[in-house]
């Protein structure tokens, strides 16, 4: 009996230290999918293989990405990760050894047959942004047309192949939409963005950028907030929110290993979100936990748990406040 009374109080003690997340910082808009792995005709994707009825036709992949059929040239293009990367290859309908596109370090998905002729357009995840390539298949000539610090979410031809409709983001613009000739000229936007930020992009190092006010004044120093994310060049509303409400310069990063070596920089304020790994140790880090409530976060020290699709929205909305907060106390906002 003892033991149980025991047990109910530890129980007790963990719920009280549960805090409620204000309702405004708990939405986060779901991440947008580029490609459909949907059946077409009677091809399709099974145990990671490209499969056209019963007859595989190529894998098994680490990964499959996209695919598409052109049954007029009887071939089916895709994107696969073989090793460490997604490659476009081709097979025949029937069967066939796959022919490889010569491939590029970078990811290269969202592969599609143009509408008529013998074109296929992918995208390719280079450093500095995406950019969309395009393949004339028998001859093997290659254009490719840059969108510079971009995510490209879809990629539209029309119907006479000349010219397409890409839909994407970058860190300091919402999605709009643009229209080019495969060949890049004559780019026009057809919807802007709806939200944009005053900010200005760096690189800093192979996988991280910088976010900062364009406006620096001179011999100012910014709170610094490292933002651990795979997609460096996407637009975030969580981050555009901190943004808005705080003055801060924010590092996206692919790992928590980056240097604040910036003479702008406040090292005695910083943050890092999404990051199980402490860089910083005098940092606020803002960390998932699973075992916890939607709704509910708990402070352990300098670590913010939260859960796992709360911490963007919730870290953007507790830096915020605590940089509002002219004498913060322990890195606590309460």
């Amino acid at each position: 009996m003892r033991f149980w009374m025991l047990f109910a109080t530890l129980l007790a003690g963990c719920a009280s230290d549960l805090r409620e997340i204000p309702k405004s910082c708990m939405s986060l808009p779901a991440a947008e999918r580029t490609s459909s792995l949907a059946a077409k005709g009677t091809v399709t994707i099974r145990d990671r293989s490209i499969v056209n009825g019963d007859k595989v036709l190529a894998g098994p992949f680490v990964a499959i990405d996209s695919f598409d059929v052109s049954a007029s040239r009887g071939e089916v293009v895709f994107s696969a990760k073989r090793k460490d990367n997604f490659d476009i290859g081709l097979v025949a309908l029937e069967g066939s050894a796959i022919k490889w596109v010569p491939e590029d370090p970078a990811d290269e998905v969202a592969v599609q047959w143009a509408p008529r002729g013998n074109k296929i357009s992918y995208v390719v995840r280079a450093p500095g942004g995406d950019l969309v390539r395009t393949v004339h298949i028998p001859t093997a000539m290659d254009l490719a047309v840059t969108f510079p610090w971009s995510r490209i979410t879809s990629l539209t031809w029309d119907a006479a192949a000349e010219r397409y409709t890409v839909v994407y983001s970058t860190p300091d613009a919402s999605e709009r939409s643009e229209v080019a000739r495969y060949g890049g000229e004559d780019r026009a936007i057809v919807n802007a963005p709806a939200s944009r930020l005053d900010v200005a992009i760096e690189p800093v190092g192979v996988d991280a950028i910088v976010l900062r006010p364009n406006d620096l004044r001179y011999d100012e120093k910014l709170p610094v907030v490292i933002w651990i994310d795979d997609e460096l060049y996407a637009w975030s509303d969580a981050r555009a929110s901190l943004m808005r409400n705080a003055r801060v310069a924010i590092i996206v990063s692919k790992s928590a290993n980056v240097k604040l070596a910036e003479p702008w920089m406040d090292a005695t304020q910083t943050f890092v979100v999404g990051s199980a790994i402490r860089p910083l140790p005098s940092a606020i880090s803002f960390v998932a936990d699973p075992s916890l409530p939607a709704g509910r976060y708990r402070e352990s020290g300098r670590v913010v748990a939260v859960a796992p699709a709360q911490v963007q929205s919730f870290a953007s909305c507790f830096i915020a406040d605590q940089l509002k907060r002219t004498s913060p106390t322990n890195g606590s906002s309460r």
